[in-house]
């Protein structure tokens, strides 16, 4: 499950389905895109589905500030033992609570990740269980990872160039980055998890249910 792969760019969160409800290690083409994960996975990044100014440099979400990343994990009973029906994001910033762009795919406006918008969009991920099956191996428990990527091969260009992103072929060529941005960083702070609602300061109410932030 990634949660949140970004830069000051660009943005995606992604669930990636797998047909193996234990510890596995793949082999050959189990890896590969036809394996036993959705390698692909099913992606929301704005950019990529037609809104330009929600995330990056001084847009609705201002990436030259700190802001507050939220994941919302719905079920389709609204408890914490239900089926996952739905991943939302929204972020707070200066004490505000944006919630996702609402954007246009296969002629249905939509705001968050699931099943329905997966299968119009990626065929692999309903074959390898979908949302269902992306709940119970979070129920399963998962680790919280964090990690930075200098992507040497694709500079990120999935992520943050072309149609993903305003980026150049070359922005994110790591040696490039070092020679121009040589104090790049970036700061992870105040890591939180509860119910809906719970884990973020905010200015005024926004309802919700389901399982947790």
């Amino acid at each position: 499950m990634d949660l949140w792969e970004a830069n000051a760019r660009a943005t995606s969160y992604t669930p990636h389905p797998c047909n193996i409800s234990s510890l596995y290690e793949c082999a050959g083409d189990e890896c590969g895109p036809n394996g036993v994960c959705d390698k692909s996975g099913c992606s929301f990044n704005p950019y990529a589905l037609g809104d330009r100014d929600y995330y990056g440099y001084n847009d609705v979400v201002d990436t030259t500030k700190p802001f507050t990343v939220t994941t919302q994990f719905l079920t389709d009973d609204g408890t914490a033992s239900g089926t996952l029906s739905e991943i939302r994001r929204l972020y707070v910033q200066h004490g505000r609570v944006i919630k996702n762009t609402v954007v246009t795919s296969n002629n249905r406006k939509v705001d968050s990740i699931t099943d329905e918008y997966c299968n119009a969009n990626y065929e692999t991920f309903g074959e390898l269980g979908g949302l269902t099956q992306m709940g119970e191996a979070i129920g399963r428990g998962m680790v919280l990872a964090f990690s930075i990527w200098n992507d040497a091969g694709q500079f990120m260009n999935w992520l943050d160039s072309g149609n993903s992103g305003p980026c150049n072929a070359t922005e994110g060529n790591p040696e490039i980055i070092r020679a121009t941005n040589p104090d790049t960083s970036v700061k992870f702070s105040e890591v939180r998890w509860g119910d809906i609602g719970t884990t973020y300061k905010k200015s005024h109410h926004w309802h919700g249910q389901g399982m947790i932030d």
